[in-house]
């Protein structure tokens, strides 16, 4: 473990963005955890997300239908609570002065990893919501929505980029290991 800088003043700068970036991590797991089931009480915004963002008409927003779309949604909510604990565990070993290790490199490879599963789990969260609240439709009126947005791209080539520069940081730990058994 080497230190953040021989400069103070830049060792105090990451230490402070490794707290902040950790208590964002932290408040977005806070809404993650709580936005889902206070979205799913709510018929009226329900009716309106089913219907402007998913493309979804007539739609069932009994308590049962609106039960599954919350079931639905723990598939996303689950893989962005990975992402956001190895964001978490990330900024700590920066917080600590790990930057050129192996530790880090780990916690940068699974962000990546959970960023290429959110590019599936939210169109497929999507998809199991839409099929719950038409699941009580009359057949003929059930509805199988499946889109992929923009932002399923740009998580998926983020995490393809995160894996990459983990990758290249992996290699550049082992280098420096090496170089201090010489020194």
């Amino acid at each position: 473990m080497s230190p953040i800088s021989s400069d103070p003043s830049g060792s105090r700068r990451i230490r402070r963005l490794a707290l902040a970036v950790r208590l964002l991590s932290a408040l977005g797991a806070l809404v993650l955890l709580g936005l889902p089931p206070l979205f799913w009480s709510r018929p009226g915004w329900v009716q309106r997300v089913a219907e402007q963002e998913w493309g979804a008409r007539l739609v069932q927003l009994d308590v049962g239908a609106r039960w599954a779309g919350l079931a639905a949604s723990a598939l996303p909510v689950a893989v962005g609570l990975w992402a956001l604990w190895e964001i978490w565990r990330l900024f700590g070993c920066y917080g600590r002065g790990e930057l050129l290790a192996l530790r880090p490199a780990g916690h940068l490879h699974r962000l990546g990893l959970a960023l290429v599963a959110q590019a599936a789990a939210l169109p497929l969260g999507q998809t199991l919501a839409v099929l719950a609240l038409t699941m009580g439709n009359p057949p003929g009126q059930r509805q199988l929505i499946f889109r992929l947005s923009s932002d399923h791209y740009m998580s998926l080539l983020f995490g393809l980029v995160l894996l990459a520069l983990a990758a290249v940081m992996r290699e550049a730990a082992r280098v420096a290991d090496e170089n201090a058994a010489f020194v």
